[in-house]
C-alpha cells in the first residue's frame, strides 16, 4: 500500500516527464489524460522498475514498441541479469555491480536492480 509520502513524492519528482524523455526523446506524444493517469496509477516502487527496465533496454540497442501509454499499461519490467552479457565490462566500470538472489537463483546485477526489486543476499562485486 502507497503512503501519502510515496504520492507525494511521486507528484514532485517529474518522474512521467523523465518516463517521457526515455520513451519518447523526439516528442511524438503529448502528455494528455489517460497517459497521466496510467503513470499515476502506478505505485512510485512499479514507476521506478519501469523506468530501471527501459533505461536498460536502451542501453542495449533494444526498442521500444507503441506509444508511451502502451508500454505503461503493456509493460511488465524484469531485472536484467548481467552475467555473460556484452556490456558487463562497461557496467562494472561504471556502475555498482552486486550478486544478488533473484526469483530462485544467483546473478549479476546493478546495486539500483538490486534495490528496486529488494533482492536478497546482496554482495559487491567492486
Amino acid at each position: 500500500m502507497e503512503t501519502l509520502d510515496d504520492v507525494i513524492q511521486k507528484k514532485m519528482s517529474k518522474s512521467l516527464l523523465s518516463f517521457m524523455i526515455l520513451v519518447d526523446p523526439e516528442k511524438k506524444y503529448g502528455f494528455d489524460k489517460p497517459l497521466i493517469e496510467a503513470w499515476n496509477a502506478l505505485t512510485l516502487e512499479e514507476q521506478r522498475k519501469m523506468y530501471l527496465y527501459l533505461l536498460y533496454r536502451k542501453w542495449r540497442g533494444e526498442g521500444f514498441y507503441g506509444t508511451p501509454y502502451d508500454i505503461i499499461t503493456n509493460c511488465h519490467p524484469y531485472p536484467t541479469n548481467w552475467n555473460g552479457r556484452p556490456l558487463i565490462n562497461r557496467l562494472i566500470k561504471e556502475n555498482k555491480m552486486v550478486r544478488a538472489y533473484y526469483n530462485g537463483s544467483y546473478g549479476i546485477y546493478t546495486l539500483d536492480e538490486a534495490r528496486v526489486w529488494q533482492m536478497t543476499d546482496v554482495k559487491p562485486l567492486n
